[in-house]
């Protein structure tokens, strides 16, 4: 179901899952509720904690500082 979400399936493998999802209400609503999950994670916005950002300030001013001695 997955590889159907990301548009990774064959043409034959992507009908027959078109079919199934026509005939299998448990199948639809699983492939519902996928749909919003792939959403939500689409539209988070993922930002790095403030410490990653620091740590990688610290080592740029580190190489930085070995470079200019």
């Amino acid at each position: 179901m997955i590889r159907y979400l990301y548009h990774e399936t064959t043409e034959e493998e992507s009908r027959e899952i078109d079919r199934a999802l026509l005939c299998d209400g448990e199948l639809k609503a699983l492939y519902n509720e996928l749909c919003e999950m792939v959403g939500a994670m689409d539209d988070a916005q993922l930002q790095p904690a403030a410490t990653t950002v620091l740590s990688i300030l610290s080592y740029s001013r580190h190489l930085q500082e070995k470079r200019t001695h």
